[in-house]
């Protein structure tokens, strides 16, 4: 379901540049294998001659590429690389002047379009194959942070990619087919009261092999850490819960008071980063230890 042909050229290709303080932000894509071109983001340390560890990024639904562009900046001051994709959802500019139920009927089409879902896994994957083909990239460490999507589709590349060696999951589902079958969200409602039973059934059987709980058990040896929000309007505690205690060891999971997006949660970017660094070996690292 995830697999393409790694030998396929990258096509890649840099828009623009812009040089900051000990770090350039570059403007660039890659050749998605399932079609067209992967935006993206390359932030990388102004230091020649050694290669740098890296972090993979992908933003939550209401966000892009730009979500975490300050969180790599800071990473690229302590000497990571970082690569931030807009998932295929964000690919496309919306049609103008569309009426509600126009508006409406383009986000119930997002949702249920399953191939989306699977491309933005492969187009990770073509991601860490981007990374590796780098000579100022350490392959053997790489760390992957995503966020609500980011961090549901990155549950299921951690079961089908043994390239990334660490994973920071902010806020993910752990079976989103159980979620539309019995979430009274707004969204939720919308796509079961837009799609016929026979249309919905449909859905849930293509999306349901896709949920992130078939996968996370088979991330060893990958270390996880889970962050979620005690107060998540999305992620409800019986999924985050399922969510770690089916994940592969080593992980841990913490807890906060915040919001689904973690809205001005300074706390979760601090134990974050220091997470990542401690896994690069690159600064002293607090053991986290797991709410359960």
């Amino acid at each position: 379901m995830f697999e393409y042909e790694r030998s396929l050229p990258l096509d890649f290709k840099e828009f623009s540049i812009i040089r900051k303080d000990g770090y350039t932000v570059r403007d660039v894509s890659y050749l998605s294998p399932l079609g067209g071109n992967v935006p993206a983001y390359l932030v990388v340390p102004n230091k020649e001659g050694q290669s740098f560890p890296a972090v993979v990024f992908l933003h939550p639904g209401q966000g892009n590429r730009a979500t975490f562009l300050s969180e790599a900046e800071d990473l690229a001051s302590k000497g990571v690389i970082s690569l931030l994709i807009d998932a295929p959802s964000m690919r496309k500019a919306p049609p103008q002047d569309l009426s509600q139920e126009q508006v409406l009927t383009l986000i119930v089409e997002g949702v249920v379009d399953i191939q989306g879902y699977i491309q933005t896994v492969v187009d990770l994957q073509r991601g860490i194959d981007l990374l590796s083909s780098l000579d100022n990239v350490d392959s053997e460490r790489l760390v992957y942070v995503g966020h609500s999507l980011g961090a549901t589709w990155g549950g299921v590349l951690a079961g089908v990619d043994e390239r990334i060696k660490s994973y920071v999951l902010i806020a993910g589902f752990s079976s989103v087919s159980k979620w539309h079958k019995t979430s009274e969200h707004p969204l939720a409602v919308l796509i079961r009261n837009k799609l016929s039973r026979e249309q919905f059934n449909k859905f849930i059987s293509e999306l349901e092999p896709l949920d992130a709980v078939h996968y996370i058990k088979k991330a060893a040896p990958a270390s996880l850490f889970f962050q979620f929000s005690s107060n998540d309007e999305f992620i409800s505690k019986d999924q985050a819960n399922t969510y770690y205690t089916v994940a592969s060891s080593p992980k841990e999971v913490a807890w906060y008071e915040t919001d689904h997006l973690f809205t001005e949660c300074d706390t979760a970017y601090r134990e974050r980063l220091q997470w990542i660094m401690g896994q690069f070996g690159l600064d002293s690292y607090n053991h986290l230890q797991p709410e359960r």
